[in-house]
């Protein structure tokens, strides 16, 4: 009996997915991931996704960090393009979309000496991370406004 449970439990282990390739989006990987690349495409780059879209898709469906996932959008040259293509711009842009608010000329002095010494997509994730706590909440509620959604109120719950 022992020896037929071990290599059923081994076969279980290595036949059932990861949690780390659904992450957070549980059995709907493959909608959510899209729907959450998708609503960072129109917060971010206000447009639609492309066919490049999929390898952020595919990345957050492998069980990537949304954390850096949208950094690698942020630091696209598309966003810095639309940042003024300017360190100064850059940074400035990353504070208003994260947190809602401009840097201090302090935050800003640093973060812009860093877009000179390490890649855009890193100085993104770093003021992702430390800086903009809610920013996942902020585009919750984003996305909800700019498509009119309302939450059933708690009667019909």
């Amino acid at each position: 009996m022992r020896r037929a449970i071990l290599p059923a439990l081994l076969v279980l282990l290595f036949a059932l997915p990861s949690s780390g390739q659904y992450s957070r989006y549980g059995g709907h990987a493959d909608r959510d991931a899209q729907r959450t690349v998708a609503r960072w495409y129109e917060r971010f780059l206000d447009r639609e996704p492309d066919p490049y879209s999929a390898t952020w898709v595919q990345a957050l469906r492998r069980g990537q960090e949304s954390e850096q996932v949208l950094s690698g959008i942020l630091g696209s040259d598309e966003y810095y393009r639309r940042a003024g293509s300017t360190p100064a711009g850059f940074v400035r842009q990353l504070y208003l979309d994260l947190t809602g608010q401009r840097p201090t000329p302090r935050e800003s002095d640093y973060w812009v000496r860093q877009v000179y010494h390490r890649s855009r997509a890193d100085v993104a994730y770093a003021i992702l991370t430390r800086q903009a706590q809610n920013w996942d909440d902020r585009d919750r509620d984003w996305w909800a406004e700019r498509h009119e959604y309302r939450r059933p109120s708690s009667r019909y719950r």
